[in-house]
């Protein structure tokens, strides 16, 4: 399984001299080799960075404070793809550092470099291939049984998902409620089928059919707070090269946050696996009156709460020692069990 930093946003932050002065060197070279437009009523200037498949640069005209942002896809800079994650090895971090560096210094004619600019969010990713649209479908149902998660709310609208603008059946979303990190599930597939209807492009059609059964799971260190929980480098080379080394772990310390270990089982199914095989009387009901409590609540953690048991992780222990998720399956879901989401990692 491969664990990388899918995206990433440097920010710089010019005083509006220097920031209107880039932002008219910007509009004169889009009149030969850059790409520039803008988004309505946002005052952002969106361009592309010739020869640099990946790098998108925005120029944020704000009222207060200006920025100028590059947002960064490592694994499209080096020649990779979405579906086909680049693997963050010692060479690969190494070549990664270095074309970015290029391609900033070559943007702004050596005025500026990586390090002038600071990480302000970096996005981990794996995915996970469980064969189906179908199953896909179905763990991200389950996941939303989940509901709320301690220290972090959903980012869901009636709309569906503010960043794939998909709806809630294609994708669960949590947002820290002050640490800066979020948590995002999505279908693959479903992301790719928005962005071909946006934008028709060619080869799109293609990448949909290879994302088929693809579960994205992605966590994001959002702000420049949640950097720093993971590095105490300073230096923006530095931090990049730190974190990317510290993917899996970075992943993995968020996931088993918000992910109970486990298989996903129907209500009845787990309940016959609890009672066949917890000798302990007194653990045994607590384990069902879990079980009853997430149904009614919708929450792993508010059913927790409910409970309000001392030895709460004893509890999830021998559920994990069962290899049974607390969180079942709905009843209106076809799939009988899903396999835990921690067998694939």
């Amino acid at each position: 399984m491969t664990f990388a930093p899918h995206t990433l946003e440097l920010t710089l932050t010019p005083d509006t001299k220097n920031f209107n002065k880039l932002l008219s060197s910007a509009y004169e070279k889009a009149k030969t080799k850059y790409k520039l437009y803008e988004v309505k009523n946002k005052n952002v200037h969106i361009g592309s960075v010739p020869d640099a498949e990946g790098i998108r640069t925005e120029y944020h005209d704000g009222t207060y404070k200006k920025k100028i942002k590059f947002i960064v896809n490592p694994s499209r800079l080096l020649g990779g793809g979405d579906l086909k994650l680049w693997k963050p090895n010692k060479d690969n971090i190494e070549k990664f550092l270095r074309k970015l560096n290029e391609h900033i210094e070559n943007y702004f004619n050596d005025a500026y470099g990586l390090d002038d600019f600071q990480l302000t969010r970096i996005d981990f990713t794996v995915n996970i291939n469980v064969k189906s649209r179908k199953a896909v479908s179905a763990y991200i149902k389950v996941l939303h049984k989940l509901g709320k998660v301690k220290g972090f709310s959903s980012k869901f609208t009636k709309q569906g998902c503010e960043d794939y603008n998909i709806n809630q059946d294609h994708s669960f979303d949590l947002a820290g409620n002050s640490n800066g990190i979020e948590f995002t599930t999505y279908d693959k597939e479903a992301e790719l089928s928005k962005k071909k209807e946006k934008s028709g492009r060619k080869g799109a059609e293609s990448e949909k059919k290879k994302a088929k059964g693809i579960l994205r799971i992605e966590v994001k260190l959002a702000k420049p707070k949640a950097v720093r929980k993971y590095t105490d480098e300073t230096v923006t080379s530095r931090q990049l090269s730190k974190l990317i080394k510290r993917s899996k772990e970075i992943f993995l310390d968020m996931f088993t946050q918000v992910v109970p270990y486990g298989d996903f089982y129907k209500k009845d199914e787990a309940v016959r696996i609890i009672m066949e095989n917890v000798v302990k009387k007194k653990q045994r009901e607590k384990m069902l009156l879990l079980l009853e409590l997430i149904t009614k609540k919708k929450s792993l953690l508010l059913a927790q709460k409910e409970l309000n048991d001392r030895r709460m992780d004893k509890i999830m222990a021998a559920f994990a020692e069962l290899g049974l998720s607390p969180v079942t399956i709905s009843k209106r879901t076809d799939v009988k069990r899903l396999k835990g989401l921690y067998s694939y990692l």
